[in-house]
């Protein structure tokens, strides 16, 4: 497998989802739903961009696969160490927000509150995002892996 374009289209992923969490954060809705599941549309934009300006090196399903998980594996992971230093160094913003939404879901007269107000500030820190945005990222980067190459060879049919 060449590693070339899989380096080249997972930096370019990362770029996006930068660029993407900081317009997104700067605007101040990064903590919706709909845009949390609105970011993981690069991981489909850029792997299937990179099987078709790469097809010739990936003609296998098993290599268009390959390519897709390790695109998206390099843009969740240099996506995450980002989040992480921008979170821990730069501004916590984001963090705050979904400590203070998280306890005020909790039942403030519940005897068992402040315990849980201590595990949520305990819970969500840069480090969780780190994690989370690997995992997730990955996870969704190979579901849309599977999917991709599948959707190429039937255009492909009907050419």
């Amino acid at each position: 497998m060449e590693r070339k374009p899989v380096a080249k289209f997972g930096v370019l992923l990362s770029i996006i989802l930068i660029t993407y969490f900081l317009i997104t954060n700067l605007i101040g809705i990064s903590g919706s739903n709909l845009v949390g599941w609105l970011g993981y549309l690069p991981y489909a934009f850029i792997v299937y961009f990179g099987l078709i300006k790469s097809e010739d090196l990936y003609e296998r399903y098993k290599t268009r696969f390959l390519f897709g998980v390790l695109v998206s594996l390099i843009g969740a992971v240099l996506s995450s160490i980002f989040m992480f230093v921008y979170l821990k160094y730069v501004d916590d913003l984001m963090i705050r927000t979904a400590v203070e939404t998280q306890i005020s879901s909790l039942d403030s007269s519940s005897e068992s509150y402040k315990e849980m107000v201590s595990k949520i500030k305990l819970a969500i820190t840069p480090t969780f995002y780190l994690i989370f945005g690997v995992i997730s990222g990955s996870v969704i980067g190979t579901i849309i892996s599977a999917l991709i190459p599948l959707l190429l060879k039937k255009q492909k049919l009907e050419a």
